[in-house]
């Protein structure tokens, strides 16, 4: 299954790619909801966790329990902040910025965006998006509010939309990281690779101890930009400063790296450490699948 390796400057088209997947299809299904023509790969892709709020277009389509209406869905606090209620990729964010104008929105707008926040748990993006449009309506300097329109519009399949939604948030406060990193994500569903990679490296900035996010979206970004070897230092930052294992997405593109690289064992450790976040069957047995394969190239 494993076709011969080719040598000279690597590529990142056509059917002979890396971990015998396509490169872009897996950056642009990893990043993005974006619907890929170019997904009929095959041995398809792996899963996208989730980021695509179903709005699946790859092959084949790997659910994800982070993204899965639950039975009974926890009420929302505020112990988090407002951040908590930002969804996949940007779940998790912990950032020493604090949104310093959204601490200061009124209370209407506040129990607007906590109602926003519910439907967008239960994914009722439309309710999501009508209790948005009134928090903001209350307070038009809400960046945390304007963040998540972004990511609701982004699942309506809406990405020009929700690049405005967010880049209102970086106005609204400039040095807002979930803004910079909603923004990055954005760019990648339009494979505005310059773009992207700037506001990955201004989130970098932001928190550049902390933050796996920005050194992933901008590892991404110098790969789609062939710049390999400050995609790897920026991926191996992501992975250091990932103590949660909220970024699992680093491990399969150091993969990818390191496949290029013609490192067969660094290749293999990045994708057990892949392995470990992994879920569904369907993807596990896919990652199996290239351990088997590099296994059986180093015989």
């Amino acid at each position: 299954m494993r076709g011969p390796r080719r040598h000279g400057p690597y590529v990142l088209s056509g059917p002979a790619l890396p971990v015998r997947a396509n490169v872009l299809t897996f950056i642009l299904a990893a990043l993005c909801a974006a619907p890929l023509a170019a997904a009929q790969v095959s041995h398809g892709s792996l899963g996208d966790h989730g980021y695509g709020y179903d709005f699946h277009n790859i092959v084949p389509s790997v659910p994800d329990d982070r993204v899965k209406v639950l039975s009974s869905v926890p009420p929302v606090t505020t112990d988090n902040g407002d951040e908590s209620c930002f969804m996949p990729p940007l779940t998790g964010i912990r950032s020493r910025t604090t949104g310093v104008a959204s601490l200061k929105a009124p209370g209407e707008a506040r129990k607007d965006f906590r109602h926003a926040c519910t439907a967008a748990r239960h994914k009722n993006l439309a309710k999501a998006q009508e209790e948005l449009r009134k928090s903001l309506h209350e307070d038009a300097q809400y960046p945390a509010a304007w963040v998540l329109l972004g990511q609701v519009l982004k699942a309506q399949q809406n990405p020009d939309d929700a690049r405005k939604a967010c880049s209102r948030a970086l106005e609204v406060e400039p040095d807002y990281l979930p803004a910079d990193l909603c923004l990055a994500d954005l760019c990648a569903v339009q494979q505005r690779w310059e773009e992207m990679l700037h506001f990955a490296n201004s989130a970098v900035a932001l928190d550049p101890a902390n933050d796996p996010h920005a050194y992933f979206y901008a590892a991404a970004a110098y790969f789609a930009l062939h710049r390999l070897a400050e995609a790897e230092t920026s991926a191996l930052k992501a992975a250091e400063a990932d103590k949660a294992r909220s970024e699992p997405r680093t491990h399969f593109l150091l993969a990818q790296i390191y496949e290029i690289e013609r490192k067969p064992d660094a290749e293999a450790v990045q994708l057990q450490e892949y392995l470990k976040s992994a879920t569904d069957p369907q993807e596990v047995a896919m990652v199996k699948k290239y351990l088997a394969e590099l296994a059986e190239n180093r015989k």
